[in-house]
């Protein structure tokens, strides 16, 4: 399986045996979804053609020498069937990549979760035909390709002191188990466009993705979450400091941003939001849909170091008049409608559940006190998710005084007819959401909190801090001093 290196600057020969060029590059075609739909194998770009470099009065010149002209192709060189070459220059062509020019471009390796660079390209013959089948991330391959430019010895030392042979194919990552980096986030008209099944970056966990994404430049980070959904690269961008955050967004396209934006979560919109101009945060916000914007809207209208700057609204709520039965068919339903996308799902963090007394439905669409509507994001078909007792529907966002609270397992292992006043606890611990978001930390630290219910001056449910949350802020101050220097 010979490597670009081997073959390149090779002897192109006539059918009379004569030199008459010298091979400059390769040029296979990127095969569109529904060709590899068709021919799997077609995953493997095919070599379309040859570069070759002639010599004349002029100078030199590359031309185009398509692969049906030849006769025979490897490292020792390459024999044409025909004698005439087409001396029109090179030039490349819709669906088509020059190889040499892929040389030192940034990919994302799948499989081993890792930014790397390409030292080399390697091809196979496979029924009748060269295909690009790998790329070669090794220093040996570096060192290879420092032979191809004359400096056999020096290459021969280096992969000595590699403790490799400079021919081998180690580090041999297969070509499709790669995702391209776009150089300068741009790319240019030889750009990588490699056709990657999403299923297999989907397999990729968040926390693994965002670990990539802090190797590259802002632009190569949003260009590589193209190639993934909203939801994951939401889940993505929830790994990465806020900084980086708001420089994803920035470099994103508008629309698919606000799209985004709409999967993370509440509180961690507000932090991304936080680091992009009052300009582009109005812009994002009128993008988004109407109830996922309040919400954050919200958010914002809160100091960013105070209790109500990191709590998040997307909690579980329910009326005091609803029984421990009602509850969990209001939660199921609602968990089945969103895997049809008839309802946005439950929250992802669904530390307890929270009784409050419910307010009375007003005649027209309530307004919190700062200017927000109340909670709640109905799905198209709501209707869908809906569970009815004899006092109305069991609302899952009820506005109202706080009033106790229920973990899941009392939830669980409760009669289902018993009233849910019955099970919860007093909310003996809240913060208001203009205290320190330092001191909403510690409370959770000091009491052993999973979350921490943050409420106006009248006792109504704002909002809860999640004890991750509490974490990213003590964490810096407080924990980073006990943590070995090697892992800082």
């Amino acid at each position: 399986m010979p490597s670009l290196t081997e073959l390149l600057d090779k002897p192109i020969r006539d059918p009379s045996g004569d030199e008459v060029a010298r091979l400059q590059d390769l040029v296979v075609r990127m095969p569109s979804d529904n060709d590899i739909a068709e021919h799997p194998a077609d995953v493997y770009p095919p070599v379309t053609g040859l570069v070759a470099r002639m010599s004349g009065p002029r100078g030199k010149r590359d031309v185009f020498i398509p692969y049906d002209a030849v006769q025979s192709f490897g490292p020792r060189g390459t024999q044409l069937e025909t004698p005439g070459v087409n001396l029109r220059r090179f030039v490349r062509r819709e669906g088509e990549l020059a190889l040499r020019g892929l040389w030192d471009r940034q990919i994302v390796d799948i499989e081993g979760r890792r930014i790397v660079r390409i030292n080399d390209l390697d091809l196979d013959e496979r029924e009748g035909t060269w295909r690009l089948v790998g790329v070669d991330v090794s220093p040996a391959a570096a060192a290879r390709r420092l032979g191809g430019l004359g400096l056999e010895n020096f290459a021969r030392r280096v992969g000595a002191l590699l403790g490799r042979e400079t021919g081998t194919t180690a580090s041999l990552i297969p070509w499709n188990d790669v995702v391209p980096v776009a150089e300068g986030g741009q790319g240019d008209g030889n750009t990588l466009r490699l056709r990657v099944p999403r299923d297999r970056l989907a397999l990729m966990r968040p926390a693994d993705l965002a670990r990539l994404i802090e190797q590259l430049t802002p632009q190569q980070g949003a260009d590589l979450l193209r190639s993934v959904d909203d939801e994951q690269a939401a889940d993505a961008l929830e790994e990465l400091e806020d900084e980086q955050q708001a420089q994803i967004l920035r470099a994103m396209d508008p629309e698919r941003a606000a799209d985004v934006l709409e999967e993370m979560e509440p509180d961690e919109a507000t932090d991304a939001l936080q680091g992009v101009s009052e300009e582009e945060k109005a812009d994002l916000l009128a993008r988004m849909e109407r109830e996922e914007a309040e919400e954050v809207q919200e958010l914002l209208g809160y100091p960013e170091d105070s209790a109500g700057g990191i709590m998040t609204t997307d909690y579980i709520s329910v009326p005091d008049w609803v029984t421990v039965g009602e509850t969990i068919a209001a939660m199921r339903a609602r968990a089945k409608a969103a895997i049809s996308d008839e309802e946005d799902p439950l929250p992802a963090a669904l530390p307890e559940i929270y009784v409050v007394a419910e307010d009375a439905p007003p005649p027209r669409p309530a307004v919190r006190k700062n200017g927000a509507k109340p909670r709640g994001k109905p799905g198209p078909n709501a209707a869908a998710a809906t569970v009815g007792t004899e006092r109305g529907p069991v609302n899952l966002e009820a506005e109202g005084r706080l009033l106790g609270i229920v973990d899941l397992r009392t939830l669980l292992l409760a009669d289902p007819n018993t009233p849910i006043t019955d099970m919860m606890r007093p909310a003996e611990t809240v913060a208001h959401p203009m205290e320190n978001e330092r001191d909403a930390a510690r409370l959770i630290a000091d009491q052993d909190l999973v979350a921490l219910p943050v409420v106006d001056d009248e006792n109504k449910m704002l909002g809860i801090v999640t004890v991750d949350d509490a974490i990213d802020v003590i964490l810096p101050t407080a924990w980073k001093k006990r943590i070995p220097r090697r892992f800082r």
